[in-house]
C-alpha cells in the first residue's frame, strides 16, 4: 500500500464513520438509569455498544474478518496439543533449560509436532500485526503498544511461574514482585495509549466540528463518545493478565494428568485468547474509523507540542476560534477562524454539522464547502474573507 493510497484510505475511514445513523440517533428506553441515576454510565454502555455494533457490519470488510479468522488460529495453535501430546503424555516434565548442546535440556525434549506449532504460531502472530498495520494506519504505533502489554503479561507470568509452580497459591514473594512490575507496565502502556486517543479525539472534534452554537458542539463530541472503546481497552488489560496466567499454569504442572481440573486452565486460555484479538481488533478499528480523515496522528497533547503540530514557543494557552460577523449586520455567522490561522465554515447542508475549508470537502458529507456564507439575519451573500476584520484575516 502507497502513502497516497493510506491517505485515501483514512479519509474514507472518516467520511463512512459520519455515514448512516449517528451515536446520537440512537435512542433506547431508560429504566433503571431513571430510577437509579447512579446506573446512567451503564445506558450510555449500552448505547454506544449498540452503535459500535451497527458500525462493525456496515463498515468491517473481508479484509477485517481475515485478519480475525488469522489472529483466532494463532491462539488455538498455540494451544494446541492433539496428535502431539507434547503437554499431556510427554516425559520430558522436568527436562528444563534452552541450551541446545545439552542432550538433557528442555529444548532438547521438545517434540517435533510443539516445534511446528511454535513456529507457525509465531507466524501468525507476526502475520496479524502486520495486517493490522496495513488496515489501521492511523493506529501503527497502538498495535505495537498492544502487544507489548501481552508481551508484558507473558513474561512476567512465565518469570512468576518459574518461581512458584502454582503461583499464585504459593505464596512466594518474588513471583509477586514480578507479576506486580508486569501489571504496571501493563497498565502505564494501555493508560498511554487511552490518553492519546482520547486527546487527538478532542482535537478533532474541536477542529473539525466547530460550530457557533455550543449545543451543536457538545452533539459532536457525543457523537464521537469513547465510553465503549475505554471499556474495551479495560477488557482488554484484564484479559491479556488472565490469558497469560492460564497459560503459564497449565504448562508450570508437572504432572497434568493427575489434576482434575487442567483442561479448566485449557479452556481459559483459548477463551480468553480468542477475545483478546477480537478486542485487539476493536480498539484499534474504532479510531482509525472515527479519526481517519482527521488528517493527524494518534499522540498526546505532550507530544503534539513537541513535534510541532500544535503552537509552541511562548504562547501558553492556545488562541480560541474567532467566528466571524456579516459585513453587513455584524450578527456572528457560521464561520470561524482557528488559531493556526485556517478558515471553516459550516456546511450548507440542511441537517449536516460538519465543517471545512472553503472550496474544499465537508468533513461529514463529503459536499464542496462554498465560498461564500449567507447571513441568517440579513440574508446578505458576502465572501468568507468579508466576514473577519482586517487584523482577524491576518
Amino acid at each position: 500500500m502507497t502513502e497516497s493510497e493510506v491517505e485515501e484510505s483514512e479519509a474514507g475511514d472518516g467520511l463512512v464513520f459520519h455515514e448512516g445513523a449517528r451515536l446520537t440517533d440512537l435512542k433506547i428506553k431508560q429504566n433503571l438509569s431513571i430510577d437509579y441515576p447512579r446506573l446512567e454510565p451503564l445506558h450510555h454502555l449500552k448505547i454506544e455498544l449498540m452503535f459500535h455494533f451497527y458500525k462493525i457490519r456496515t463498515t468491517w470488510t473481508m479484509s477485517h474478518w481475515i485478519t480475525l479468522v488469522i489472529g483466532f488460529a494463532a491462539v488455538i495453535v498455540s494451544g494446541w496439543d492433539f496428535g502431539i501430546n507434547e503437554l499431556s503424555n510427554s516425559k520430558g516434565f522436568y527436562s528444563i533449560g534452552i541450551d541446545p548442546t545439552d542432550e538433557n535440556s528442555g529444548i532438547s525434549n521438545i517434540l517435533p509436532g510443539a516445534m511446528v506449532t511454535t513456529l507457525i504460531t509465531l507466524a501468525l502472530w507476526m502475520i496479524l500485526l502486520i495486517r493490522l498495520w496495513t488496515i489501521f494506519p492511523l493506529m501503527r504505533s497502538q498495535a505495537v503498544s498492544l502487544y507489548i502489554a501481552l508481551g508484558a503479561a507473558e513474561l512476567s507470568q512465565y518469570w512468576a511461574h518459574g518461581f512458584d509452580a502454582n503461583f499464585p497459591f504459593g505464596g512466594d514473594s518474588f513471583a509477586y514482585a514480578v507479576t506486580l512490575v508486569g501489571g504496571i507496565l501493563i497498565v502505564f502502556v494501555c493508560f498511554i495509549l487511552q490518553r492519546a486517543v482520547t486527546e487527538t479525539r478532542d482535537v478533532h472534534v474541536e477542529e473539525r466540528h466547530w460550530h457557533p452554537d455550543p449545543r451543536q458542539r457538545e452533539i459532536a463530541m457525543r457523537d464521537h463518545s469513547l465510553i465503549a472503546w475505554s471499556a474495551a481497552l479495560i477488557s482488554y488489560c484484564v484479559l491479556v493478565v488472565i490469558h497469560a496466567w492460564s497459560g503459564a499454569h497449565y504448562v508450570a504442572v508437572r504432572q497434568p494428568t493427575e489434576i482434575d481440573w487442567w483442561w479448566i486452565l485449557k479452556t481459559i486460555y483459548v477463551v480468553s485468547g480468542l477475545l483478546i484479538v477480537w478486542l485487539m481488533l476493536h480498539v484499534l478499528w474504532y479510531p482509525q474509523i472515527m479519526l481517519g480523515s482527521g488528517g493527524m496522528r494518534i499522540e498526546s497533547s505532550i507530544s503534539r507540542q513537541i513535534g510541532g503540530i500544535q503552537s509552541s514557543g511562548t504562547e501558553v494557552e492556545q488562541k480560541s476560534a474567532i467566528p466571524g460577523k456579516c459585513p453587513d449586520c455584524g450578527e456572528v455567522t457560521a464561520v470561524n477562524k482557528l488559531a493556526s490561522g485556517e478558515i471553516e465554515a459550516s456546511c450548507a447542508i440542511a441537517g449536516c454539522n460538519g465543517v471545512g475549508t472553503p472550496g474544499e470537502k465537508c468533513s461529514v458529507c463529503a459536499t464542496r464547502i462554498s465560498s461564500r456564507m449567507i447571513c441568517t439575519a440579513c440574508n446578505t451573500s458576502a465572501p468568507i474573507d468579508s466576514h473577519f476584520s482586517d487584523d482577524e484575516a491576518w
